[in-house]
């Protein structure tokens, strides 16, 4: 089954398709169909968890533990990064302590649970290209960046939330100092966001039907393939 909410697919799918062209063409093929098991995981498996969160069952948690056996047979082959590693999983915990204490529709929880999706791209990048780099870690900071600072943008826009459309720049403004400071090209990613979040402040459009918000999530859909695709293409510049 996959998952409901189109960002969550978005950005489970992004997520692994960065870090395969990342790595291209030395990839660890042993690394690989890892993350493709990981990805399948995810994505079958997280509606059931998300959906029993509040109230987790031994059934919740069976399906929590399958999703980390990739990456635990990742570390027994050494088809892993440890700083990447420890930087997924200091974001999965604090999303744990969030969503234990109620909070995971909120939206802290919405923010920190695409921070934690995201941060899968990292984890897939060690796992097919173990070498990281300072490089990576650019690229990292403005994909999830990206991600966290649109969370904050459809919170915004959404009439029954009472989110500053100026909240998405306090996740990008460091993400994009941060990534430019290493690799300035990686800037070229940045102007398409940039002017998103500068005109959702001019002009804060609340959306209140289901349909205006699902052509927005069909809209950011779009928007985070084709950051995806320019991150990718500078990888190999």
């Amino acid at each position: 089954m996959l998952p409901r909410e189109r960002s969550v697919l978005g950005i489970l799918t992004f997520s692994f398709a960065l870090a395969l062209a990342g790595a291209a063409p030395k990839i660890e093929p042993a690394g690989a169909l890892l993350a493709a098991v990981a990805y399948a995981l995810h994505l079958t498996t997280f509606d059931p968890i998300f959906n029993s969160i509040l109230r987790p069952r031994p059934r919740t948690w069976g399906l929590m533990a399958a999703n980390l056996v990739p990456y635990t047979a990742a570390i027994a082959l050494g088809l892993w990064s440890p700083p990447a590693f420890a930087v997924a999983a200091l974001v999965f915990a604090v999303y744990v302590v969030l969503a234990a204490r109620g909070l995971a529709r909120s939206v802290p929880g919405v923010v920190l649970g695409t921070a934690m999706l995201s941060s899968i791209f990292l984890l897939a990048k060690s796992m097919v290209d173990p070498s990281l780099g300072v490089v990576d870690y650019a690229v990292y900071a403005l994909f999830v960046g990206y991600h966290v600072a649109t969370a904050y943008y459809v919170e915004s826009r959404l009439a029954f939330r009472n989110v500053s459309p100026w909240s998405a720049l306090v996740p990008w403004i460091p993400a994009v100092i941060a990534a430019g400071a290493v690799r300035p090209l990686l800037l070229v990613a940045a102007v398409e966001p940039t002017a998103k979040f500068a005109a959702n402040i001019a002009n804060n459009v609340k959306y209140k039907s289901g349909r205006d918000i699902a052509r927005m999530g069909w809209r950011e859909l779009a928007r985070s393939a084709l950051l995806t695709a320019i991150l990718a293409a500078l990888y190999h510049v």
